[in-house]
């Protein structure tokens, strides 16, 4: 093999070299390109996650629930709508399904039927709407649904909001109220007090006695002393009356 084709035989390694060389440089630079890819996608999802949880932390979130009062109202149903967000909720409309309906009358009913055909211009965070909506009675007409869907739709600071639906089933925990027991611990209460009264009345008496001692002798002479004018006062005048008939 003469000098020249030593010269290109070694060339042609040279070339194969760099070609290899060139092909594994191509392959890393697209796995550079490919992890530079993933690490954009990366970071786009957190930053659509950050502003999803941005966005969530400063929407308002109006609930609907129907609840059993409490305190003085126990036995009754009330209508909540509540705003539990940390911003104002503007625009707010609530539609029922099926309408509501109050077994306390047309009256009730109608009043729940304008709550929720109004659009309410704001609500803000923290502010709780309660209306009546039934009473034990709602136990005893079975024609009336206890399952309700809510759909609620209102704007926040970023805009309308997407329509939220609360599916309310108070027929599942009709079990836990006591229909027909709230005159019953009206009863235990008033018993309670009238106890509580007959002790406050004995500890009095014990402790004023002699103050009640006195006030009653009191009245009593009172009474006897009044009772003595009066007598006096008609023997007066029957001695006036006589004297007068004499001189006749």
């Amino acid at each position: 093999m003469d000098a020249a084709e030593w010269i290109a035989a070694s060339s042609a390694g040279v070339a194969v070299l760099a070609a290899g060389f060139s092909w594994r440089q191509v392959r890393h630079a697209r796995g550079q390109v490919a992890a530079a890819q993933e690490q954009v996608v990366v970071a786009r999802q957190q930053l659509e996650h950050a502003e999803k949880a941005h966005r969530e932390q400063n929407e308002p979130y109006v609930i609907v629930d129907i609840q059993p009062a409490g305190g003085p109202r126990r036995g009754l149903l009330v209508l909540i709508i509540e705003n539990i967000g940390s911003t104002v909720a503007r625009n707010v409309r609530i539609t029922a399904d099926p309408p509501l309906e109050s077994a306390l009358g047309d009256e009730y009913t109608t009043r729940l039927h304008r709550a929720l055909e109004r659009t309410f211009p704001m609500i803000p965070p923290g502010r709780r709407l309660e209306y009546t909506f039934d009473g034990p009675m709602r136990w005893e007409n079975i024609e009336l649904p206890t399952a309700y869907t809510f759909t609620v739709r209102c704007a926040g600071p970023f805009g309308q909001m997407e329509e939220q639906e609360y599916a309310v089933d108070f027929g599942t925990w009709v079990e836990t109220l006591l229909p027909a027991l709230p005159l019953k611990q009206v009863e235990s209460n008033l018993d309670k007090i009238c106890k509580e009264l007959r002790s406050l009345v004995g500890v009095l008496e014990k402790s004023h006695a002699p103050a009640i001692r006195e006030e009653n002798e009191r009245v009593m002479q009172e009474y006897r002393d009044r009772v003595a004018a009066q007598a006096a006062q008609r023997q007066g005048d029957d001695g006036t009356e006589s004297g007068t008939m004499d001189e006749g």
